[in-house]
This record gives structure tokens, C-alpha cells and sequence, in this order.
């Protein structure tokens, strides 16, 4: 890894993160109600107060001086103050729901990557059976059915008609445990279905890998192993799965700063008070400085994801040099 890459690199990752802060700024602004609407208009205040409530949001301010206050406190590692939960400041909300989220998709992540990684493996290794179509059907299913319904129809079957898990939120209220275990116990019940919704996009995984196993089951490495006698898990997962692992790490790294989007479908249905469901409420408050640090977290997310990527492959892939 020269040092040239290193600084072109981190170039193009500030050029990006440029991008993001205006993108950031201009979407919550796009939206069709406007903040000043929706705190002065839409209640009974005089004049005189709703004056005062868009001086102290800093909505009489011109765009240009908003976004230059907004990249200065950005800087400054300072989000704001929240408009909806005022005078609550944007860095506590976002930084209590923020262990949630992680919690629900690291926890699919841990799941769904070697439930796709072993399906990809089956299937690649006997394309065109019976057992490679009946992978791809069900993987295809889950892909293209959306998050939330299946949200819905888990929370309906397990949570409504059969009570074995809580139909909503993240612990039970209020939160009274004798002990830790007793407390891990409720969350995980809590968590239990919002994360088999998001487990169900393990198809993406199993796609990759399973397409990725037929061309490499096709090389003259995999071909001299098996003719050499070597038992066929062996060339399986040390010859071939090994060697097509790189674009499923790929795919992982970037599934997982993709998975906030199902996360908010996801967190919305179960009312599991994560950042999916706080961007949700903000939406619907057009609470501007959240949804910018929420967006901004994601933003710096995806790019230090494909960033620890590109160095990933080098260890991964010997024949890969920058």
C-alpha cells in the first residue's frame, strides 16, 4: 500500500464527504412542510411569539448563513438543539438510539452473513440441481419482499396470535430487573424480531457467493485438487470458498451501512427506538438538525466502511497492490 494511494485516497474521501455535508443540508429542506410552518402556523401563538420561535431556531436566517452555521458546528462536533424535543440537543438523541440500531444489525449481520455464505457454497457447488433452484427461489422471495411487511407479518404471527415475544419496543416498561440476566433476557426478547426481518436480506449474500462459486469452481487450482483426491469439503470451502470470499466482504461492508434504510422500516413497525425511528419521527416533525447528524453519521459510516474495504482486500487477496 504506497503512500500515493493513501493520499489519493483520503482526497477523494474528503471530496465525498463534501458532497455529503451539501446533499445533507439541501434533502431535509426539499421536504414539502416547512419548519417555520409547522411550529408557528399550525398553533395558537401571537406575532410576537412566533417571532420569537423562528429567531430561536435560527429559521430567519438566509440558506447560505444556515449552511455556514451548519458546517461550523458540524466542525465543531455541535448537531444543535432538536426542534421536536426542544430544548433536548440532537447529539442525545442521536447518540441514545444509536446503541439500538447497532445493536439490531450487527446482530444480523452475525446471522445472516454465514447463513448466506454456506447457502452461496451449496448452491454454487451443485448449480443447476434441484437444491441450487430451491436456494435461489427462496433467497429471491425474501429479496424482493419488502422489510416492513415481513416485519409485520412476524410481529402479527409471534408477537399477536402466538405471545411469544412483545409486540413493541426495546424493553419492558417500566424497566424493573432483579438482575443483569434478567435484563439481557427482555432485550433480546425485545430484539428477537426485528432482527429475523432483517436477517431475511440474506439472499444477498447467498447471490454473490453462489455466483461467484461457479466461476471459481471452473479454475485449474479447484480442477487439480480434485484430481488429486482431495475430499470434496475439502476443495469446497479451502479451494473454491476461499478464494470467492472477496466480493462477498464486499458485499458485507456495504450491506451493512445499507441496512439503516431497512433499519427504518424495520424499527418504525416493532417502535423499537433506534435511529430508524428517530429519522422517522423527525420526518414527520421536520425536525432538520436530527435528520442531518442522523444522515451524517450514515454518510461518515459508508465511507470508512469502503474505505476499511480497500484495505481488507490487500490482506485478503496477496495479489492486490496500490
Amino acid at each position: 500500500m504506497s503512500r500515493k494511494w493513501l493520499l489519493r485516497r483520503l482526497g477523494f474521501m474528503l471530496l465525498v464527504f463534501v458532497v455529503a455535508l451539501i446533499i445533507n443540508f439541501v434533502i431535509p429542506r426539499l421536504m414539502p412542510a416547512g419548519a417555520i410552518d409547522l411550529y408557528t402556523k399550525g398553533a395558537k401563538l401571537s406575532p410576537d411569539a412566533q417571532q420569537a420561535v423562528i429567531r430561536k431556531f435560527g429559521l430567519d436566517k438566509s440558506v447560505m448563513e444556515q449552511f455556514w452555521l451548519y458546517v461550523v458546528n458540524i466542525f465543531r462536533g455541535e448537531f444543535g438543539v432538536s426542534f421536536a424535543f426542544y430544548p433536548t440537543r440532537v447529539s442525545t438523541l442521536v447518540f441514545r438510539a444509536l446503541p439500538w440500531t447497532l445493536f439490531l444489525l450487527i446482530s444480523a449481520e452475525i446471522i445472516s452473513v454465514p447463513i448466506g455464505y454456506f447457502l452461496g457454497v451449496i448452491a454454487g457447488w451443485k448449480a443447476g440441481s434441484k437444491t441450487d433452484s430451491t436456494i435461489q427461489a427462496v433467497s429471491l422471495f425474501l429479496l424482493s419482499t419488502p422489510l416492513f411487511w415481513i416485519g409485520m407479518i412476524l410481529l402479527f404471527v409471534f408477537g399477536y396470535q402466538l405471545g411469544w415475544f412483545p409486540l413493541s419496543g426495546a424493553y419492558t416498561i417500566p424497566p424493573r430487573y432483579p438482575n443483569i440476566f434478567v435484563q439481557l433476557y427482555d432485550y433480546i426478547r425485545h430484539a428477537v424480531l426485528p432482527i429475523l426481518s432483517l436477517v431475511t436480506v440474506f439472499g444477498i449474500e447467498q447471490l454473490i457467493m453462489r455466483n461467484t462459486m461457479v466461476t471459481t469452481i471452473r479454475e485449474q487450482y479447484v480442477l487439480i485438487a480434485k484430481a488429486k483426491g482431495q475430499s470434496p469439503t475439502k476443495v469446497k470451502f479451502n479451494h473454491a470458498a476461499s478464494n470467492a470470499l472477496l466480493p462477498l466482504v464486499t458485499s458485507v461492508g456495504l450491506r451493512f451501512a445499507m441496512l439503516v434504510g431497512g433499519s427504518v422500516f424495520v424499527e418504525t413497525v416493532f417502535s423499537y427506538p433506534g435511529i430508524g425511528k428517530l429519522i422517522f419521527n423527525s420526518v414527520l416533525n421536520v425536525d432538520y438538525p436530527v435528520l442531518q447528524a442522523a444522515f451524517l453519521i450514515y454518510s461518515i459510516t459508508t465511507i470508512v466502511v469502503v474505505f476499511l474495504l480497500d484495505i481488507v482486500y490487500v490482506y485478503l487477496d496477496p495479489r492486490i497492490r496500490y
